[in-house]
């Protein structure tokens, strides 16, 4: 990650705790009330609202839903929705900065939306990885297109490799993570989809 991506990051991290701080708030929640709603402990949820902390992808959508939000409304101020959204690179949202994930970059795309029924970002997976942290898993579905560089999605059972122009569709809920492999870093482009929104 460049100086500047971390400089954004951390500053879309500080956004982040003071929105999650804000909505518990404006919901009339304890700490311990929402960290019980999103399964989380009160000490970790704490150390969110205090940016002293970096959620994951997994943590941000408990957290979204418990508070009756999209990821959106969660990691930024969204303006007025729109029907016709053009998203620059410069409008990307980091929201896990590389501490709390090992490498990864998360950029989420077209937070000036508020109602959607899918939450895109794009995604930069370590070359390295900890293969003593937990597969992750969420609600949903997840389609993962290739961008640029080559990378690897890993399951319990199963490694799919996949390079510039591929793409995986799976049940998000399968455990899983992904690492760059090759000379340059990967970028996917990463759609998740809420079945609970497309069928409202």
């Amino acid at each position: 990650m460049t100086s500047k991506q971390e400089s954004s990051a951390d500053a879309s991290a500080a956004n982040l705790a003071e929105r999650l701080a804000e909505l518990r708030k404006l919901n009339g929640l304890t700490l311990e009330e929402l960290a019980t709603r999103a399964s989380l402990t009160k000490s970790y949820l704490s150390k969110l609202e205090r940016g002293l902390s970096s959620p994951t992808i997994a943590t941000v959508l408990k957290l979204a839903e418990a508070l009756g939000v999209t990821v959106d409304q969660l990691i930024a101020k969204p303006d007025r929705a729109n029907e016709i959204l053009h998203v620059t690179p410069a409008d990307r949202v980091p929201f896990s900065p590389s501490l709390e994930r090992n490498g990864y970059l998360y950029e989420a795309i077209a937070t000036a939306r508020a109602d959607k029924t899918m939450m895109p970002f794009i995604m930069s997976p370590p070359f390295t990885i900890n293969e003593e942290q937990p597969l992750a898993s969420h609600a949903g579905e997840e389609l993962i297109f290739v961008v640029q560089g080559e990378m690897e999605v890993l399951f319990e059972h199963r490694t799919v490799r996949m390079k510039a122009g591929d793409s995986l569709y799976f049940n998000a809920s399968i455990p899983h993570r992904s690492r760059s492999i090759g000379k340059k870093q990967a970028q996917a482009l990463v759609v998740v989809g809420d079945r609970k929104k497309t069928s409202q």
